[in-house]
């Protein structure tokens, strides 16, 4: 336990399992075995009113209306309402951190009369909305802290925003993908219809641009060439941008394609956190091939779950793996990713790929995690009560 507990509140958008939503989670839940106290608050949309996984901290969910016509309207309303349950609840935390755009800009609307605001970056996006990117580019100049998950995203927001951040890597629960329960992993199996014949396939994100799915859909499709039985199962999909546009052009081309290959693809939308450690069970590969990523989280969980992983060889990827314990492409060459494809699945080298991923994984414990965000912490609110020592001062 920690010698100066804190008072911790974790903002996120969402309850559902986006990347940001389970590092908040699985953050929360180090803290608070570190001894400190911690409060998650998260926006719930109508039909998502339950967090998507339970908690060891508080939490404190957010009803939030239907959406509006618009997504402009849609931020301004989201923002709205987390600020004005913010000004209700009136939250006195040592520190109010936000994992995302959304939480941070109701943090600032209505600033907290006690606690810095702290912003983890998880990926700098380029909006096409100018609402979205306002919100973005005021949460990341207007908090007292930036935090980022990667070098990668440090270094954007250095080049965008002319900010310097602290560093803090993700972390995984190793234990929980090592151990899945064989009861979900049969649950599982049955409800997607996968016969353990089948060499299968998973990849993490839904269907959007940045996953490069499309691509993804390519080398799918030449890899049946090879492994007729292969199945592909595409997990979630919660995202408040719309990929709708992207989404038909992948099902235009999946739809011309043979009935029996349109049966090979399933997209399972979201999971519960037990079906999604099952779903890594189940799985033969994982397939990570993303255009753009803050840290991505799936990767280091199949490693963790000892699944022999194909992400794409650039950045953030390249600074936690290498060719020891994954198969890393060229992202844009489906060529390439159709091979990788078939390495994966074949047994040369896998088991050393395995074994190293698992020890890889472990080096990343978000007990480590929150031990770097405690320390960064304590260094900001030492610093904030300096500020206000010395504005004191000047005063009298």
């Amino acid at each position: 336990m920690s010698a100066d507990p804190l008072s911790i509140g974790l903002y996120t958008y969402s309850t559902q399992p986006r990347g940001s939503v389970v590092h908040c989670a699985a953050l929360a839940d180090a803290l608070v075995e570190a001894g400190h106290r911690v409060t998650v608050y998260a926006l719930a949309k109508p039909g998502s009113e339950n967090f998507f996984r339970s908690l060891d901290a508080q939490l404190v969910s957010i009803a939030c209306e239907a959406a509006p016509a618009t997504l402009e309207q849609l931020i301004e309303q989201r923002i709205s309402e987390f600020a004005r349950c913010l000004r209700e609840l009136s939250p006195a935390h040592d520190v109010h951190h936000a994992q995302d755009c959304l939480a941070a800009n109701a943090l600032l609307r209505a600033r907290p009369k006690r606690g810095a605001v702290v912003r983890t970056v998880h990926h700098v996006e380029h909006f096409t909305s100018a609402a979205l990117e306002h919100c973005q580019t005021r949460s990341i100049l207007d908090s007292d802290l930036i935090l980022t998950v990667s070098d990668a995203t440090q270094s954007d927001v250095l080049r965008d925003y002319q900010i310097g951040s602290e560093r803090v890597h993700n972390g995984v629960d190793s234990a929980r993908f090592e151990r899945p329960s064989t009861t979900a992993v049969a649950q599982l199996r049955t409800r997607l219809g996968i016969a353990h014949a089948h060499p299968i396939i998973v990849s993490f994100g839904g269907i959007e641009p940045r996953k490069n799915t499309l691509r993804l859909l390519e080398a799918f499709l030449a890899l049946l060439q090879r492994e007729p039985g292969a199945r592909w199962i595409i997990v979630g999909g919660a995202s408040i941008l719309d990929h709708s546009a992207y989404r038909g052009e992948f099902e235009r081309r999946l739809s011309a394609c043979p009935v029996e290959v349109q049966r090979a693809v399933v997209c399972t939308g979201v999971l519960s956190d037990a079906q999604v450690a099952a779903c890594y069970a189940l799985a033969d590969v994982v397939a990570q091939p993303s255009l753009r990523e803050g840290f991505g989280l799936c990767a280091l969980e199949a490693l963790a779950a000892g699944v022999p992983l194909v992400a794409s060889r650039r950045a953030p990827f390249t600074e936690y793996l290498d060719e020891g314990c994954a198969i890393l492409v060229d992202p844009e060459n489906g060529d390439e990713l159709a091979s990788a494809l078939r390495r994966a699945l074949s047994y040369d080298g896998r088991a050393e790929r395995i074994q190293s991923g698992l020890v890889r994984a472990r080096r990343f414990r978000w007990s480590h995690v929150a031990d770097e965000h405690q320390r960064l912490y304590t260094q900001l609110i030492e610093r904030s009560e300096a500020t206000r020592a010395e504005t004191v001062q000047r005063s009298v």
